[in-house]
């Protein structure tokens, strides 16, 4: 009964994470070309942006933060993109406004960034056919889940991702206890079903062959060793053309200086050989 108590309470835990704490807006980085732009989810909630504006006409790369995160974590990264004249669109899973209350690590996500897709393509200057799409962890899944869908997406990077969400329900577990047993992660997985039931998890690995022809950067981080292993696993069984790219940190463990810029350059030098910036 202990373990069953303590596997609810920290896969609980897990489930409804989030942080609403941005160190960082575009006002920070004395950006101007830039503007607010919210869009309502399939339940009715609301999900603010910032969208950067680039060169018109160009594409928008989609920025999806990670686990425990939000947009202000990819500002760096967004800033540098739209330097080099992308539209760039960073958005919250979470926040004031939405009406979900667990996160299903993935499912629900890949719905919103697949509306996001489609408000942010609406918007004048914006190419409407070319999209470029970054995520990390469960933001990492629903980028990927969502390329698999919308055929305006064209390139893809991803860092630190995973097939199915209870696969990051396990690694959180293990990061937060430092390794579980067999049956305390049964018992914790068991409850995360249960809690999300009404989300079906998407046949990623099932799905992987419609994204024939996409350039795709996988990046995986050391830090995190178990979905280091499965986003290898998940590059190898991708179709051509795709790119791995290893590192000693996942995107949420980068320190600045030296790391974090060469793991900017890395993001950008992908987008930029695989999005082209013209007009169609």
């Amino acid at each position: 009964m202990v373990l069953v108590v303590a596997a609810g309470v920290l896969t609980y835990s897990i489930v409804t994470a989030h942080d609403d704490l941005e160190n960082v807006t575009p006002a920070t980085y004395l950006l101007s070309s830039y503007t607010s732009l919210n869009f309502v989810d399939g339940a009715g909630g609301e999900h603010e942006g910032w969208l950067l504006l680039g060169l018109k006409g160009a594409p928008v790369i989609i920025l999806s933060h990670g686990y425990d995160s939000n947009r202000s974590e990819l500002l760096a990264l967004g800033t540098i993109l739209r330097e080099n004249h992308f539209n760039v669109y960073l958005f919250n899973y979470s926040g004031p406004k939405a009406k979900e209350r667990y996160s299903n690590l993935g499912v629900r996500q890949a719905a919103d960034l697949m509306q996001a897709v489609e408000v942010v393509t609406k918007q004048p200057g914006i190419n409407p056919n070319r999209v470029g799409l970054f995520g990390a962890s469960v933001g990492g899944y629903a980028s990927l889940v969502a390329a698999m869908h919308s055929p305006k997406v064209k390139a893809l990077a991803m860092d630190t991702i995973y097939g199915r969400p209870d696969q990051q329900l396990e690694a959180r577990i293990n990061r937060l206890l430092g390794g579980s047993s067999p049956l305390f992660l049964f018992l914790a997985k068991a409850e995360f079903h249960l809690l999300t039931a009404w989300a079906k998890p998407y046949p990623v690995r099932e799905n992987l062959s419609v994204l024939q022809g996409m350039p795709k950067l996988f990046i995986s981080g050391r830090d995190s060793p178990s979905l280091a292993g499965i986003t290898e696993e998940l590059y190898n069984l991708s179709p051509k053309p795709k790119s791995l790219l290893v590192l000693e940190h996942s995107q949420s463990g980068l320190a600045s200086g030296s790391e974090k810029k060469e793991y900017i350059n890395q993001v950008i030098n992908f987008f930029l050989k695989n999005l082209s910036l013209r007009a169609d």
